[in-house]
């Protein structure tokens, strides 16, 4: 089932051809996002973001891109589909409907809008490895959803064909960047710490949003900062987030084990919390 360009189609092969078309280049950006019941969690983040990942992109903006227009076009297909699941996961893609000219240099776009599984509601606890074999660059453009998306892609792949659930990335200082499954979070003793965006982590909204609420919420304190490999294993507690995976937790990193203590009484207060937003 899938929204595409504010139409709805029980699949791809019900989509006009002319439409299909526009399909052939690689998306110009991708978000994902996370509903309850239809409604779509963080909605004006989650609309500014994009917002501002498409200005970037040097498009043409339609003006009917409003705030409640995404949300309208969420609703739409959930009732398409009949899906009366509580967390959903939804990713949305933008395309440019023709290649960019010196007579068109600002192309206008289309989108395509999918719901997805999401493992919310259970935690995924998986074993983690650290995927050397290509690093993030640390610069503002590596924040943004596709430029290391075929990165984390293939740090997934590797992670699998080695029988771990997911790999680290570093970026070319060799510290740690981002993972093949949202945001990285280190629980220590004193504090909790995540990479800060300049060494290339990934700017979703759910990542930032988790931030403010344990500075508000935890009583260990928020650390954005540069983290070192070895840092990985002196931790307690590791986990990753992204609105793509949900909340994975990490049991294992070569030899070191890891709690979750800490951990899981804050999945169950961000989770309520997400719910309340609505």
């Amino acid at each position: 089932m899938i929204n595409f360009d504010g139409h709805c189609y029980s699949n791809f092969n019900d989509v006009p051809q002319g439409l299909l078309s526009r399909l052939t280049q690689l998306p110009v950006h991708t978000q994902h996002l996370l509903s309850f019941k239809g409604k779509i969690s963080l909605l004006e983040a989650q609309y500014f973001s994009i917002m501002a990942a498409l200005r970037r992109s040097r498009v043409d903006i339609p003006m009917h891109y409003s705030l409640t227009y995404f949300q309208e076009q969420a609703v739409a297909l959930q009732k398409y589909t009949q899906d009366s699941s509580d967390f959903q996961g939804i990713s949305i893609k933008f395309y440019r409907k023709e290649k960019p000219s010196l007579d068109t240099i600002i192309t206008p776009i289309c989108f395509v809008l999918q719901f997805e599984n999401v493992p919310w509601n259970t935690v995924e606890t998986k074993n983690l490895t650290l995927y050397k074999d290509h690093y993030i660059g640390a610069a503002a453009y590596s924040n943004l959803f596709q430029t290391n998306a075929a990165l984390r892609n293939l740090s997934q792949v590797f992670a699998y064909e080695n029988g771990y659930g997911a790999a680290l990335l570093l970026n070319h200082h060799k510290r740690l960047a981002d993972s093949s499954n949202g945001a990285v979070f280190l629980v220590n003793k004193e504090n909790i710490q995540t990479p800060a965006l300049p060494e290339g982590a990934q700017n979703t909204v759910i990542r930032k949003y988790l931030i403010d609420f344990i500075a508000k919420e935890s009583k260990l304190e928020i650390v954005e900062d540069e983290i070192p490999t070895f840092s990985v294993q002196q931790a307690h507690e590791i986990f990753l987030v992204s609105e793509e995976y949900g909340w994975t937790q990490i049991e294992q990193f070569r030899k070191k084990k890891f709690d979750s203590a800490v951990s899981e009484p804050l999945r169950l207060k961000f989770t309520d919390q997400l719910v309340n937003q609505l």
